[in-house]
């Protein structure tokens, strides 16, 4: 090979670098403004009704321009040592849920209440502000799990445009104020499982809550 064809190949190669280069660094880039635009959260998970603490810090929310992202985590109540819901207490047209009674193991599921707007809120954002109202509260479920273990963890997340099962859809994922709620459903019932693990039961006396305020 002349001197002429080991200067081009020298020259070819460099080009090749520094396109790889170029295109790791714009890589790097895109992952580094992707990070930079989530926010995380955390709150204490709190005891029924709000009393007390359950867990510190047992529940974390990431926020981005196009959804919201709930983990959560705490020590499974032990069965029989705190209030069950009514098997009754379901939302109006729900399917009838099975007797709720304490034993081993337990079910419980996972709903987050995202209100877009909470400057336009009843004072505190409740339920009185789901739905068409200056707050636009919606509720979505994030998860269900039968707690089979020592620790309960559920996850889930809400995108822009998924349907809510109450409520109008999220619209504002940064800004929204976001209630998680953690409903107990009693022992698993073999036959109907998929009612415990798939719908509300019980409210706020029953539940388990964090939230995480508007950013």
């Amino acid at each position: 090979m002349d001197h002429h064809s080991k200067g081009r190949l020298r020259r070819r190669r460099g080009v090749v670098v520094a396109l790889v280069a170029a295109l790791l660094l714009g890589l790097a880039g895109a992952t580094a403004a992707e990070a930079h635009s989530n926010h995380r959260q955390r709150a204490d998970i709190q005891g029924q009704g709000g009393e007390g603490i359950a867990k510190r810090n047992g529940a974390r929310l990431v926020r981005s321009d196009h959804a919201i992202e709930v983990r959560w985590k705490l020590r499974t109540p032990k069965p029989g040592s705190y209030s069950y819901p009514d098997a009754d207490a379901v939302p109006p047209g729900a399917p009838p849920h099975p007797e709720v009674v304490p034993g081993h193991p337990e079910v419980f599921t996972l709903w987050a209440f995202v209100f877009d707007h909470p400057d336009n809120c009843t004072d505190p954002c409740d339920f009185d502000d789901i739905g068409d109202t200056p707050a636009r509260g919606s509720i979505y479920q994030l998860d269900g799990t039968v707690a089979d273990g020592r620790r309960i963890h559920m996850e889930g997340k809400v995108r822009l445009g998924q349907a809510p099962a109450v409520g109008l859809g999220m619209s504002n994922p940064t800004g929204a104020e976001v209630h998680v709620a953690m409903a107990p459903h009693g022992m698993v019932n073999d036959d109907q499982l998929g009612r415990q693990l798939n719908g509300a039961i019980g409210g706020p006396p029953e539940w388990f809550p964090a939230i995480f305020p508007a950013r």
